[in-house]
């Protein structure tokens, strides 16, 4: 009669500890990547990686309909897979892309660029990762759309690829 008493106990225990378990990974949104969609773009300053004198503050209010931030390095090979579809959206579709470079060395940052082309509007630096982990990056690299008002109303984690290249021009056009 104990041991029944104690394996019944036992059950209920592990029973309980599963279902806060289970509850408790969907209830977890500070590491959802999604986190920051539909919210306003905190505010942050940038030095220009081409002139440390030269700042700017984002979000840029009451600018263009969209524009877009993309989190980026030198030294990051997914940066450098997407990089020809930063072009495009830059050159062709003449949306600012501001870039955020993450985390890097200034001189390869600028070679990188110097070498494959410079989609963007305004190159700020973030040398120890702090204004990215403000937007709630991950890591490199990153893209958001930001909205007249500020908000951000799209959010990619990782290389751009045809098919979000495709969902960044529904949201812009």
């Amino acid at each position: 009669m104990k041991n029944q008493i104690k394996i019944v106990i036992l059950g209920l225990l592990v029973s309980i500890f599963i279902f806060i378990f289970y509850f408790g990974l969907g209830s977890n949104t500070k590491n959802n990547p999604q986190v920051m969609v539909f919210k306003k773009l905190p505010a942050i300053e940038l030095r220009s990686l081409y002139d440390n004198n030269i700042k700017i503050s984002l979000p840029r209010l009451n600018q263009e309909k969209f524009y877009i931030i993309n989190i980026w390095a030198s030294w990051c090979t997914p940066c450098r897979d997407e990089h020809p579809l930063l072009m495009k959206l830059g050159i062709e579709k003449k949306i600012k892309i501001f870039g955020i470079n993450y985390k890097d060395n200034q001189a390869s940052a600028r070679s990188f660029l110097k070498d494959l082309g410079n989609p963007f509007y305004y190159v700020g630096i973030d040398p120890d990762g702090t204004n990215s982990i403000e937007l709630g990056a991950y890591g490199v690299p990153e893209t958001y759309i930001i909205d007249s008002k500020g908000i951000i109303v799209l959010k990619h984690v990782g290389p751009l690829n045809n098919d979000v290249y495709k969902k960044i021009l529904t949201k812009i056009e």
